[in-house]
């Protein structure tokens, strides 16, 4: 049984024909009768009922259609496969992704690498303050991205390109911010346990310090913002986190954002793309670079 046989038999059950099946394959009418002919004779038994005007599949015929369909499907699939690897596209290719970005920046450029490299598998890997730098110079990822400082990736080399920016707040459950009763400053905060998510990298150069926290202050650990988010939903603490991913909680009056009229106010960061100067990459991580050049804020 031949590939070419099952595509005929597909031909024939969608046109209803072997003249119409015949036109779609480019072929002659005999050519095509005697592919069913041979398909028949293999599997032993008609596959068609000829009676009528237009040809109905028999009961064994509508078993072996169906199965042929996977099996067209499967080839089909191995086919694109091979070509994906012989024009050299990777088959996986891994982002590191701060867990501070609004992923809404990135959803037009991986809906259009998933249409362009269906085959290439993609990881989005999560990552907290220096994780993503580290995951670029260990070549774990090929990109990044993350809330940045322009001047460190110079500083570290990288090709970089601003695409977005996000709004970083304090923020605490409404009876944290009663307790906490009109603070102005962020001393007044230390006897209140802040919620601080740990860096997921090795915390070299700026990240060798915990940026936003005081001397003296009280203080719990979280790998993740989700679980951070919880806490201070909670009432177990108060933090900073991006606005985007506390939006629901502000409007719905859960978290309230701390008013420190004269330190730590809200602070924005821009969010960068960035990769290695010459990037020893294939054509799907390329790909996306150039996507993401078309969204760059710095165009």
């Amino acid at each position: 049984m031949k590939l070419d046989q099952l595509k005929v038999l597909r031909a024939v059950v969608e046109t209803g024909s072997v003249k119409a099946a015949s036109e779609r394959l480019n072929r002659t009418q005999p050519a095509v009768s005697q592919g069913l002919k041979a398909l028949e004779q293999q599997t032993g038994t008609e596959l068609f009922d000829r009676s009528g005007y237009r040809l109905e599949l028999t009961p064994i015929g509508q078993r072996v259609y169906l199965q042929s369909l996977r099996v067209l499907a499967e080839a089909e699939d191995l086919t694109q496969l091979v070509r994906h690897f012989g024009r050299g596209e990777e088959e996986t290719i891994t982002i590191a992704i701060d867990a501070g970005t609004d992923l809404a920046l990135l959803m037009p450029v991986l809906k259009a690498l998933q249409a362009q490299f269906p085959e290439t598998r993609v990881v989005l890997k999560t990552e907290l303050l220096s994780g993503a730098i580290g995951a670029l110079h260990s070549g774990e990822a090929a990109l990044a991205i993350a809330p940045m400082l322009a001047v460190m990736l110079e500083e570290e080399g990288f090709d970089h390109l601003r695409i977005g920016q996000i709004v970083l707040r304090n923020v605490a459950a409404p009876v944290m911010i009663d307790a906490m009763g009109a603070p102005e400053r962020l001393t007044e905060l230390r006897r209140f346990t802040q919620v601080i998510a740990r860096d997921s990298g090795q915390a070299a150069g700026l990240f060798d310090r915990e940026l936003g926290v005081q001397k003296g202050q009280r203080r719990w650990y979280v790998s993740d913002l989700q679980t951070k988010k919880a806490l201070l939903v909670a009432g177990l603490g108060w933090g900073r986190l991006p606005e985007h991913l506390i939006a629901a909680e502000l409007a719905a009056g859960v978290l309230r954002e701390i008013d420190l009229p004269l330190t730590h106010l809200p602070s924005e960061a821009k969010i960068f793309a960035f990769r290695q100067p010459r990037p020893v990459i294939g054509p799907v991580a390329t790909a996306l670079w150039e996507s993401l050049e078309g969204y760059s804020e710095d165009r």
